[in-house]
């Protein structure tokens, strides 16, 4: 994998155009490779502000400010980037999820319940394939005490995880450093059983 890595940034490096940046960008955020954190993080700062209409860009800056940085600044300019992101764009499931996590940062008893509900709601609409937003909706069912669609949905959630083999080792890094960031699509599913055991 450190081969990988090194390929993807010598890319970024020699090549240099915005879609080499982004997936070194994404290879670091999506593997925690703590050493290049904070040149990834400078790296889609430049690259948001330089076109701020490219969604990839804009939710790998939000990856950044929600996870990184954790500042007003950085939070309120993810806020604005992902609400430009177009409902069409097949980038709006994600822009949708971070909405939400954003929503929530300071605590899902202080935030507005509603809309994270219509924006997880949303994500999983026009994403029934994710991990993430399936299991985040399931628990935002059973917190409202709706048990048989928080089963559909944490179901679904636990069934779309993409198991390990042949398909999983076709996904390039770059690839699997987008599932990592965005889609949960290669967790592992004991927490979403845990809340389906809860339902019981």
């Amino acid at each position: 994998m450190i081969d990988e890595v090194h390929e993807v940034k010598r890319l970024a490096r020699e090549e240099g155009t915005t879609e080499r940046k982004l997936d070194y960008v994404q290879v670091v955020f999506g593997l925690e490779w703590f050493g290049d954190e904070d040149s990834a993080v400078a790296m889609v700062g430049d690259l948001v502000t330089a076109d701020e209409g490219n969604p990839r860009a804009v939710l790998l800056h939000s990856h950044s400010a929600l996870h990184l940085l954790m500042d007003d600044e950085s939070i309120a300019k993810a806020r604005r980037l992902l609400s430009a992101v177009p409902v069409e764009s097949v980038y709006r499931p994600m822009a949708a999820t971070h909405l939400a996590a954003i929503n929530e940062r300071h605590g899902a008893e202080r935030s507005d319940r509603e809309l994270t509900f219509r924006l997880i709601s949303e994500s999983v609409d026009r994403a029934p394939e994710f991990v993430s937003n399936n299991a985040w909706l399931g628990r935002l069912y059973a917190r409202r005490g709706e048990t048989t669609e928080a089963r559909h949905y944490l179901a679904r959630a636990k069934a779309n995880i993409l198991p390990k083999g042949e398909a999983r080792d076709r996904l390039s890094l770059v690839e699997r450093a987008w599932h990592e960031c965005f889609t949960g699509c290669l967790s592992t599913p004991v927490g979403i059983e845990l809340d389906l055991d809860k339902l019981a």
